[in-house]
């Protein structure tokens, strides 16, 4: 068996126990939550890359399509999570002061969602 079978075999009973996980630990252990968002992370890295290695395994030239797909990849995940994280700093200082820290920390969040979808969206408009 590949890892991709077992992947996809077991994608949906994965999810449902990170998800569990993730729950479990905001009750139990919340100092555990950033090692359950690194691994989620990895894994969704992971299941991404297996991915791109079997669309691109019959081609002609796959190293090159390959590598070029990983780094788009890469580079969309870091300017996603800067971006991101800036918008998200931005408008948690903006709100905050005037709402409070559970409307600023909504706020924040709802903003580094909406710049991850359009830097998204125009990553893959630039690059078709």
């Amino acid at each position: 068996m590949t890892i991709i079978f077992l992947f996809k075999k077991y994608l949906g009973l994965l999810l449902l126990l990170f998800i569990f996980v993730v729950f479990f630990s905001l009750w139990q252990f919340p100092a555990f939550l950033p090692l359950v968002g690194t691994a989620l992370l990895l894994f969704s890295l992971a299941v991404t890359i297996s991915s791109i290695f079997k669309n691109h395994q019959e081609s002609e030239n796959p190293r090159l399509k390959i590598a070029r797909d990983i780094a788009t990849l890469l580079a969309t995940l870091v300017l996603i999570l800067f971006l991101g994280w800036q918008a998200g700093l931005y408008a948690n200082s903006l709100i905050t002061p005037h709402f409070g820290t559970l409307t600023g920390l909504l706020c924040a969040i709802g903003t580094s969602f909406a710049v991850g979808y359009w830097v998204k969206k125009g990553a893959g408009k630039f690059l078709s």
